[in-house]
């Protein structure tokens, strides 16, 4: 089985050859064979843990059986395992007649009250139940384990899982010579990593002196399996090679510096990270399902992700139904990429449901609109910018457009057409189009206050303006494409601001943020008679005032009018209110605060209630709130402004 639903998680869950740290009973335990994993909390569970009953009887609690309690969000109630004191995270047992609660690994190895044979003590231990992350006189760390030991005639203090580590042991990753328990500073190892799996070594580990041979404590409890039988990673029986070894992953083509697992009779390694790599995925930057592919056919194949080589002799994700589009295994996988879900056996979604349904050639009924039909107008009128699509909020100018047969309701004819779901690069999971309505939301990508349609999840939004952005973009005001990127923040060649999120350019130093990709080319603003051309300061020298503020221009990009000589900054141009649609009440996010967007001119141009300002922006909010009536000229003060009524009332 590939994808298995259980009641212990909120997500699907995916088997692995081997778990080495569980998300159900937090036991940093090594290698325990078989388990599960979630892709999207990116945590393992035993398999035990993950199969959990709903309802237990226990000896710790006989009076009342248990119930399993899974923490779906963030758990602000504070509660501790009544046996060891351990913070209680994702699961749990609870008694819901009494406050008895018990964590998932007491329920498996409660801890007992006294270890009379210790293998790293001579003397006999009890547990001092009140007293838990205490630091351990052995290896001297606080968060190795959940349970902490003393004794009585010498003082010290155990974990529980230090007092039963001999002081020497045959690992069988190197059974050659037996391996001694030592510190840091009683010998000089080799790079202080774990010749396994490749952690930085703690203050205590195992080591062999004649070999340079170095291994946690995790590895040494637990080791990793010496064969894996996993047709997910290869065909045939893998086998574990404990030892410095330079390669190349055949999964995802990048190098590895130890402890492969190889076929020898395929010449085959890979990485134990890409063991469990999934077969068949969707990510956000390609419309059809990727496949994992054991290579790729020769030739020249770029990455769609990072638009780097893709060596086709190793393996890497393609796509069945575009025969040019491959990726890198790791870039397909990236969290800001990949939806987390492994498809495998999943059939495929049902055909695209469409935007609207046609009555007759030019009629149609929308999603957004189904009380009314809309009428489509390709005759090229001029509206003179005074009517905006109800989807982008834009002016409609010449374009050919949807109107209402009985009311006012707009739409160009490419925003009546946008899909109902789609993929989209700004993030993993796919989104869904829904009409504006009467509520304003900030885009994630622009930043922009917006009322109209937007792609949404429960906690994700853009709007369509955005959303028409592709991964690769051309923009006149550079010679190259552009590609977005989530990487290091990086500033905007247009507004001088630092970003994560960006378009740059894979050849040189070109990179502009979200917002500033989105500026309208021209526009108007009541300010001046002509349209206004946005102005990227190419070869362009000399000081720039900005007529509207009578601030300096800097070195930012801005509008012009070439006829009568005068600038702008964009925001002046633009404002913050230029995607709410005008004259019309909208609720905002501010708790009971409701708007008025209203367009300015030389005759109407209300001063700010909170900087008390006469700004020319094109549009100024008049703000309700019970008996409150003010103008705001921007997004800042109308935040103030929510406090001071928020105060007030």
């Amino acid at each position: 089985m590939i994808r298995i639903n259980l009641p212990t998680h909120k997500h699907p869950l995916y088997p692995t050859p081997w778990v080495r740290s569980c998300g159900g009973c937090y036991r940093e335990s090594g290698c325990t064979k078989d388990g599960y994993r979630c892709y999207e909390c990116k945590i393992f569970f035993h398999k035990e843990c993950a199969e959990s009953s709903l309802e237990i009887n226990h000896p710790s609690h006989p009076e009342h059986p248990l119930h399993l309690f899974i923490v779906e969000e963030y758990f602000s109630e504070s509660k501790n395992c009544k046996l060891c004191g351990e913070s209680l995270l994702h699961i749990f047992y609870h008694c819901p007649l009494c406050e008895f609660v018990i964590d998932m690994a007491c329920i498996k190895n409660p801890p007992p009250d006294f270890i009379e044979h210790p293998k790293a003590h001579e003397h006999s231990l009890f547990h001092l139940k009140n007293h838990y992350h205490g630091t351990c006189d052995f290896c001297e760390e606080i968060y190795c384990s959940r349970y902490l030991y003393k004794c009585s005639q010498c003082q010290l203090k155990f974990h529980f899982e230090c007092s039963n580590l001999p002081l020497e042991i045959i690992h069988p990753c190197h059974s050659k010579h037996p391996l001694k328990f030592l510190t840091r500073e009683e010998h000089q190892f080799s790079d202080g990593k774990c010749r396994i799996c490749g952690n930085k070594l703690g203050r205590r580990f195992y080591h062999c002196s004649i070999c340079k041979f170095n291994v946690d404590v995790a590895c040494a409890k637990n080791p990793p399996p010496l064969t894996i039988l996993f047709p997910k990673a290869h065909d045939h029986q893998i086998s574990l090679i404990p030892r410095i070894i330079s390669f190349n992953c055949d999964a995802c083509g990048l190098a590895g510096d130890r402890s492969p697992y190889s076929c020898q009779q395929c010449d085959f390694m890979i990485h134990q990270s890409c063991i469990d790599l999934p077969e068949i995925i969707n990510i956000n930057r390609h419309e059809h399902r990727l496949s994992r592919r054991l290579h790729l056919n020769p030739g020249s194949w770029p990455c769609g992700i990072c638009h780097k080589k893709v060596d086709w002799s190793y393996g890497a994700y393609s796509c069945s139904i575009c025969p040019n589009y491959a990726t890198h295994s790791k870039c397909a996988i990236r969290d800001d990429v990949w939806d987390k879900l492994e498809l495998k056996g999943i059939p495929e979604e049902p055909q695209e449901i469409k935007p609207f349904k046609v009555i007759n050639g030019n009629m149609i009924r929308h999603f957004s609109h189904e009380e009314h039909y809309l009428q489509l107008n390709e005759e090229k009128i001029i509206c003179g910018g005074n009517i905006r699509c109800e989807a982008c909020v834009l002016p409609i100018y010449s374009q050919a457009f949807y109107s209402c047969m009985q009311c006012d309701f707009i739409l160009h004819k490419t925003c009546a057409n946008l899909p109902r779901k789609r993929r989209h690069m700004y993030y993993d999971k796919p989104l869904t189009l829904t009409s504006g309505g009467m509520t304003q939301f900030n885009c994630w990508a622009c930043s922009n206050y917006s009322s109209g349609f937007r792609y949404t999840t429960e906690s994700f939004s853009i709007d369509v303006i955005c959303s028409a952005l592709s991964e690769a973009i051309f923009h006149e005001s550079h010679g190259c494409t552009l590609y977005y990127n989530y990487a290091n923040e990086k500033k905007c060649i247009a507004c001088g601001n630092g970003s994560y999120s960006i378009f740059n350019c894979d050849d040189c130093k070109f990179v502009l943020d979200l917002k500033c990709v989105v500026l309208p080319k021209t526009t108007k603003h009541w300010y001046d008679d002509h349209p206004l051309s946005l102005c990227y300061r190419v070869n362009i020298k000399g000081e720039y005032w900005c007529d509207i503020c009578e601030e300096s221009i800097e070195k930012n990009w801005f509008y012009n009018c070439d006829i009568c000589c005068v600038a702008f900054h964009t925001k002046c141009v633009l404002g913050d209110f230029s995607l709410l649609m005008p004259g019309r009440r909208i609720i905002t996010y501010y708790d009971g605060l409701g708007i008025e967007v209203m367009q300015t001119s030389p005759r109407f141009l209300p001063r700010c209630y909170i900087c008390h300002s006469r700004r020319a922006v094109p549009f100024v909010s008049k703000v309700f709130y019970r008996k409150e009536n003010m103008f705001i000229c921007s997004s800042e003060c109308l935040l103030f402004a929510y406090y001071v009524c928020k105060d007030r009332y």
